[in-house]
């Protein structure tokens, strides 16, 4: 254990002083991804799927805010639902404006995770947003993991109607394309229930780790995975949704191990050292756990030299022998 914390200390030293270099990695890899994926759903637009296009974007991204990257996303998802058609994109608009409005009102800060969960469902891995989301976020980081389901099942929804919403020469009218796409989404129990279930495991998970007692973080990311699977199994069973339990219970065990890796990352602490304090005011009486924090430091590797250097022996070798000399050209005179 102890080498472990050495080199998440090492880690952690190397990553303060280059984190001017490795931010701008991070958004860009990330802005990277999110438009791949966008462009494998819905890449209608034929401009923006252009690698050009692709490499450009998370290179500007990569100099600006997070806060840039959804807004970015959002500009591509409508540019690629404007060539498909007008009324997927007035959908999306709708989408997105009640999603800021919401989502600035309660929880500010959070809104590349609506632009995170369609990659990771794509990854098979999209149980790690609510852990993560639990241990980092407050009572209302619910709101943008339902919002991010509801983005990926849009999208899965626009992807199969997409002959429907693009074919001209079907005799319907706007209405009715609205109400094709509304429908199929009012008729999909299985985002339904996965809004339910990140949305309850992101509550169980913050409330569990908000307890003082030991290892609370640890014991919310083990209780919020399972709990996150039975809801699955229970709504699967009552609702009649057809739910790929392979994938629900292997995707919770890797969400879990990340999500745990996360936390191990962002704080390491000792309970073993755990004090208790108890202070009191005019006013009120202070009952205090104080949990230190585990800091290690790096051992001070030296290098002894066991055999003197070469150039030692030669330069000594040759004094010798010009003392030798000196003496020999006295002894003569």
């Amino acid at each position: 254990m102890d080498k472990v914390l050495v080199i998440r200390q090492r880690l952690k030293e190397f990553y303060s002083r280059f984190d001017l270099y490795i931010l701008p990695i991070l958004k860009f890899v990330t802005m990277l991804a999110v438009l791949l994926t966008m462009n494998s759903m819905i890449g209608y637009r034929e401009f923006l799927t252009k690698w050009m296009i692709v490499v450009l974007v998370p290179l500007v991204c990569c100099l600006l805010p997070w806060g840039a990257l959804p807004f970015a996303s959002a500009v591509f998802l409508l540019g690629h639902l404007s060539a498909l058609s007008w009324e997927a994109a007035v959908l999306a608009c709708i989408f997105l404006f009640l999603a800021g409005m919401v989502h600035y009102l309660f929880l500010p800060g959070y809104s590349l995770v609506i632009a995170l969960i369609p990659l990771f469902f794509v990854l098979k891995i999209p149980y790690v947003i609510p852990l993560v989301l639990g241990l980092v976020g407050g009572a209302t980081s619910f709101i943008p993991a339902g919002f991010g389901v509801f983005a990926y099942y849009f999208l899965v929804c626009i992807q199969k109607n997409a002959g429907f919403l693009m074919d001209s020469t079907v005799s319907v009218d706007s209405l009715q394309r609205f109400t094709q796409v509304m429908a199929a989404l009012k008729d999909n129990s299985l985002m339904f229930l996965t809004a339910a279930a990140f949305s309850a495991t992101v509550l169980l998970v913050y409330g569990i780790r908000k307890l003082s007692a030991d290892y609370a973080p640890y014991i919310a990311l083990a209780v919020g995975g399972v709990a996150n699977v039975l809801i699955f199994l229970a709504g699967g069973f009552l609702l009649n949704v057809g739910i790929p339990y392979v994938n629900v219970f292997l995707g919770n065990l890797v969400s879990i191990l990340i999500a745990f890796l996360a936390l191990f990352w962002v704080v390491a602490v000792d309970y073993s050292r755990t004090e208790y304090i108890q202070y009191e005011d005019d006013e009120y009486v202070y009952f205090v756990k104080a949990v230190p924090k585990i800091t290690v430091t790096p051992p001070d590797v030296k290098v002894q030299e066991i055999n003197p250097r070469i150039e030692e022996d030669s330069n000594q070798e040759i004094q010798e022998a010009l003392e030798m000399l000196d003496s020999m050209e006295n002894e003569e005179e």
